[in-house]
């Protein structure tokens, strides 16, 4: 069986999905190789993600010693850099950081597919082209939308010829963690959002279901004692937890430097 730990370094992407308040499968992969770099960010969509792929590679090189992991986003998000800053809002139909007039006139289903498809598969074949090990993951299926309110618009086959197309890239990525886990419902933990406002509710995979997501996508890789109880150790204290400032008690989010 083989070892996270039998590479030197460890490089993860992805949104919230993968870079949270508290631990999530890229922390835990973490545990076992000796140097590791989280890039993901709250928010992040796929544009965001690509970006930091080619970034992260330019600036570290790498090599048949690294493991490289994307988990993508879900498609319906508007990454935008402004100020030396990327921001990253999240989905485009519930974020307040784009006005609505924008989004009702610029938020279209069908090229958000378009965009991120292509941007999957140019990010795919670079990666390919890299004498690195890689993984494909996905935080959600693509064509899943999350269409709300006003801007929920009727729209008939908006995916026709493009999962057709892109059907060789999207075999390359790995089943959802929303699917593989939670059998497509999305888990619910009762935390308050951040100054306990907001949200009554929180709904990402707490530590105990990003670990059983790396066990079942990473089989052949041995789970080990140590990354078993740091996961339900985790899992215990998030679930302790009555807003997600108290997660700062125990868990500090890392974030990359980027230009």
């Amino acid at each position: 069986m083989k070892k996270f730990g039998d590479y030197k370094r460890f490089f993860a992407f992805g949104c919230s999905m993968t870079q949270y308040a508290w631990p999530t499968w890229a922390d835990i992969i973490a545990l076992e190789i000796p140097e590791s770099y989280n890039y993901g960010q709250s928010g992040a969509g796929n544009l965001f993600i690509s970006n930091a792929i080619v970034e992260a590679n330019k600036t570290h090189k790498f090599d048949k010693d690294d493991l490289v992991v994307v988990m993508w986003s879900s498609i319906s998000r508007e990454d935008r850099y402004k100020k030396t800053k990327w921001i990253t809002p999240g989905n485009i139909y519930t974020q307040s950081d784009l006005d609505s007039k924008f989004v009702y006139e610029w938020a279209d289903s069908r090229f958000y597919l378009l965009r991120d498809l292509g941007l999957i598969e140019l990010t795919t074949s670079y990666l390919e082209s890299l004498p690195c090990d890689m993984k494909m993951l996905a935080m959600s299926p693509l064509i899943e939308l999350q269409i709300s309110g006003m801007f929920s618009r009727p729209e008939t086959e908006w995916h026709t010829g493009i999962l057709e197309l892109y059907k060789d890239t999207i075999d390359k990525i790995e089943e959802p963690i929303v699917n593989n886990v939670y059998n497509g419902r999305w888990p619910t933990t009762p935390i308050r959002g951040w100054g306990g406002k907001g949200q009554t509710a929180d709904y990402h995979p707490t530590p105990l279901g990003h670990a059983k997501y790396v066990m079942n996508m990473f089989p052949d890789f041995e789970f080990t004692a140590k990354m078993k109880k740091f996961a339900k150790g985790m899992d215990k204290r998030v679930h302790q937890c009555e807003t997600l400032d108290d997660t700062r008690n125990f868990w500090k989010e890392s974030h990359q430097t980027r230009l």
